[in-house]
């Protein structure tokens, strides 16, 4: 088997269809959430505990509350939810910080943030990415040319995706600055809050840069033709011995 075909382009030609189709399916995870700067909220409640009088116990009881919303995104939005403008979902608090408020439907809408152009435009490119593997996959289009619109399709995906999550982090700290209590002097609320990439923007930029770096290797490479076989030399079998010929007659 010749392995440079595994990295030419047979080998990308019947690979990339299955990574851009998985990354797809990633925007059904979370691409973007927003946890608690337990850190920066410690340090607040506590100068504000000090000032208010706070008994030692609630002060413990905050603390246990932060301490288990450590890592936490409270607010998550999958990658459909930035596409389509569908609610977020909300985490339910920890038993820690439960305060037998339930997270109601109006919650999740009031945090919702609509869709977003630039994972629009993320998703069609990652479509078109797609469709250019599956016609290579079945033929159609084969080739340096198809391993070129996979590479261009793959790139602008990663930088659409990227430029979307920036800009998806500037939308919350705006949202959140607008929120009750951001208007009380000295109190900067965005402070207390992370907007942290989801999971499934994560797995998404790795299978599109493996698709893209894939498919580079296969401009490369190129087609690769299979190594022709090596035919092994015919079995004569034992060659018969050469008789030596008779002596001549002897003189009369």
């Amino acid at each position: 088997m010749n392995r440079l075909a595994l990295f030419g382009e047979p080998g990308a030609r019947r690979v990339s269809p299955f990574l851009f189709l998985l990354v797809v399916v990633c925007f059904f995870l979370a691409f973007a959430g927003v946890s608690c700067n337990t850190d920066a909220t410690k340090s607040g409640l506590q100068a504000l505990a000090g000032a208010e009088g706070v008994s030692n116990s609630d002060s413990a009881a905050i603390d246990t509350c932060l301490d288990s919303l450590k890592g936490v995104n409270v607010v998550s939005y999958s990658g459909w939810a930035l596409v389509l403008g569908k609610d977020p979902t909300i985490t339910s608090l920890p038993p820690a910080c439960d305060t037998g408020t339930a997270v109601t439907a109006n919650d999740a809408k009031q945090v919702n943030i609509g869709p977003q152009l630039l994972g629009i435009l993320g998703l069609v490119a990652v479509g078109l990415a797609l469709l250019c593997a599956i016609a290579g996959a079945f033929g159609l289009a084969r080739g340096r040319s198809r391993a070129f619109a996979a590479v261009i399709f793959g790139t602008g995906s990663i930088a659409l995706l990227i430029l979307d999550q920036l800009h998806v982090h500037d939308v919350l700290i705006a949202k959140i600055a607008a929120s009750a209590g951001s208007s009380v002097p000295g109190f900067n609320v965005t402070s207390y809050f992370d907007v942290n990439p989801g999971i499934g923007l994560v797995i998404a930029v790795i299978l599109l840069a493996v698709a893209v770096l894939y498919n580079i290797a296969a401009m490369v490479v190129g087609d690769t033709p299979p190594v022709a076989a090596t035919a092994p030399a015919p079995d004569g079998g034992t060659a018969p011995p050469v008789l030596a010929p008779p002596p001549p007659p002897p003189p009369p």
